[in-house]
């Protein structure tokens, strides 16, 4: 056995130079679950499937086994910073250990899977959990919609799940602060990535409680609803096959090397995490970030640099 591990790892020793860099997680789910593999493993061992629509929609129906976060728990609003940021973990802390939620659980999140505002809302639930040190975390690809639309089995059985042993271990890798943020915005290393709008973006419309137009000196546009066939013949939010996510964000220029950085933005975090969901999780970013004060934050720091009428690099 010694001898097998001492040979993969000069093997992996020799590849290393060649570009080939190991997997930093061995996941025993793909990052994007499809409706057909959970129907048959629901009572998979140590499966727990976090439905984040709101409290209302769950009691009236909801996958079978699935425990209930709605959106709203997973971010809260920062009178400090005037913006949206994950919670303090102790509070995440309890409200996931009442989920049933444990360090060796294998977790699959969805959401009502409509719209490109539905799947952005269980993206960011993923990298919540990632970003508290949760590496086995998966998405449903189309949430309920898809679910409900194949016919299968729904209910409205409320589980009652023992207690978890889920502790937060904050992972900064994949978190960009406003002070990491500013510390990067002349480097050359890093690529911000805009998951906006492109009227956001380019600087002639912005939401209303954003301080100031345009977007961050570098940074190239990639909408997030590009990224799914949301609202297309009444289709549910499915994510877009890889071909074309690899196609399209090589046409707004982000470059191929997946050891590239990024810090991955939106107004609040929220439309920014199914950017990071599909650069980090699915093509393979492994240096992504996500930047969840975003313009909110970012606006307000009068002396921050915003480009106007420009579509970037």
């Amino acid at each position: 056995m010694k001898i097998k591990l001492i040979k993969a790892i000069y093997i992996i020793a020799l590849l290393i130079p060649l570009g080939f860099v190991p997997p930093a997680v061995c996941r025993s789910l793909p990052a994007l679950v499809e409706t057909g593999w959970l129907a048959n493993n629901l009572n998979a061992k140590n499966l727990v499937l976090i439905d984040t629509r709101t409290a209302n929609n769950y009691k009236v129906s909801h996958l079978p086994g699935a425990v209930n976060m709605p959106y709203a728990d997973w971010n809260a609003y920062n009178d400090d910073e005037e913006c949206q940021l994950l919670p303090q973990s102790t509070d995440l802390t309890k409200k996931l250990q009442a989920l049933g939620l444990n360090s060796d659980s294998r977790i699959i999140i969805y959401d009502q899977g409509n719209t490109t505002g539905d799947a952005t809302k269980g993206s960011y639930a993923v990298w919540a959990l990632e970003a508290m040190g949760h590496n086995e975390v998966s998405y449903l690809n189309g949430g309920f919609t898809k679910w409900t639309f194949e016919g299968r089995i729904i209910n409205n059985k409320k589980p009652t799940p023992q207690p978890g042993n889920f502790k937060i271990q904050t992972n900064n890798s994949r978190i960009a602060t406003l002070a990491y943020v500013k510390s990067h915005l002349n480097s050359k290393q890093v690529l911000f990535v805009d998951a906006r709008n492109s009227n956001e973006f380019f600087g002639t419309h912005k939401r209303a409680d954003v301080a100031r137009y345009g977007h961050i000196p570098g940074a190239v546009n990639l909408p997030a609803p590009f990224l799914n066939n949301a609202g297309i013949n009444r289709a549910p939010a499915v994510i877009l096959p890889l071909k074309k996510l690899e196609a399209m964000a090589a046409g707004m220029g982000i470059p191929q090397d997946k050891n590239t950085e990024l810090i991955v933005y939106c107004n609040t975090g929220q439309y920014a995490a199914l950017d990071f969901f599909v650069l980090h999780n699915l093509l393979g970013y492994r240096n992504a970030r996500l930047y969840d004060g975003s313009m909110l934050q970012y606006a307000v720091q009068y002396k921050l640099p915003l480009v106007k009428y420009s579509w970037g690099r």
